[in-house]
């Protein structure tokens, strides 16, 4: 794999029809470590999450991983790829007509000849991992959002990734679920070697675990750097977005016509 970063992206440009999501993307994400993904809604890190996956492919640009450009990979080597990643979805998404272990035992059934008994072994020792070993029997609907998370967290490493992409891992959680939530990413992050990259809302709290960060923002990076870098930072991108204040570089209100005169114009806006 040498001595670049585990995954590089390159000059990439990508838009939905007329809407250009990103104008000239650039990053890299150093192995081993924790990278959060920022920047205010409509940004595109879910969709960068789908490019670095190789569910989108980039219009301009390149994405690399371990050395491969996605895009010159054969479909089965992308598949064989994508065994090495474990993705953790915003509202978790497990299935709902099936157990908790069987949930967690889905990857390995699907993917792998393993027997029932290593199955069995592997989901539990997962289960351990995140504290849910005793949960088990229990379907989907008997869980709290906090134990959901954990079961799809515990689901997403049973393959024993590489890499791990956490989609707003935070949202919805009170705050006991979110500290515990937060220190499985740490302890998996450097009991297991992987490569994680975080994109988040939750700026403070994921700032605490995170090795570096970047900001995005009108389709590119506009601040990178460790969490203590970007809070001494003095950019007005870097202060609205972290101090969370609605005026800024980023506006708040959408574009409109003068107040005033907007409210003496005749007849209804349609």
């Amino acid at each position: 794999m040498g001595e670049g970063p585990l995954i590089r992206i390159d000059d990439v440009h990508f838009g939905y029809g007329r809407h250009a999501v990103f104008t000239g993307l650039s990053m890299e994400i150093p192995a081993g470590r924790i990278t959060a993904i920022m920047g205010p809604s409509g940004t595109g890190k879910t969709t960068l999450l789908e490019l670095v996956t190789g569910q989108l492919h980039p219009d301009r640009g390149e994405v690399w991983i371990q050395g491969r450009n996605l895009a010159r990979l054969s479909r089965a080597t992308l598949f064989r790829l994508r065994r090495e990643m474990g993705f953790l979805f915003q509202e978790g998404a497990l299935f709902g007509d099936l157990s908790v272990f069987e949930n967690v035992a889905f990857p390995l059934r699907e993917h792998t000849r393993l027997s029932d008994t290593l199955i069995h072994h592997l989901v539990l020792m997962k289960l351990e991992a995140v504290g849910l070993r005793g949960a088990a029997a229990l379907t989907p609907a008997e869980l709290s959002g906090g134990m959901a998370r954990r079961v799809a967290l515990a689901r997403a490493i049973v393959m024993d990734p590489v890499m791990m992409f956490y989609d707003e891992p935070l949202v919805g959680l009170d705050p006991i679920a979110m500290g515990v939530i937060l220190r499985l990413i740490v302890h998996l992050n450097e009991t297991l070697g992987m490569t994680s990259v975080i994109v988040t809302h939750d700026v403070k709290e994921v700032l605490k675990i995170a090795h570096g960060s970047y900001i995005l923002s009108g389709g590119r990076v506009v601040a990178q750097g460790s969490p203590a870098e970007l809070s001494r930072s003095r950019d007005p991108w870097v202060r609205q977005f972290l101090d969370g204040a609605p005026d800024g570089p980023v506006p708040f209100n959408y574009p409109a016509p003068d107040f005033s005169a907007d409210l003496f114009m005749t007849g209804v806006r349609r």
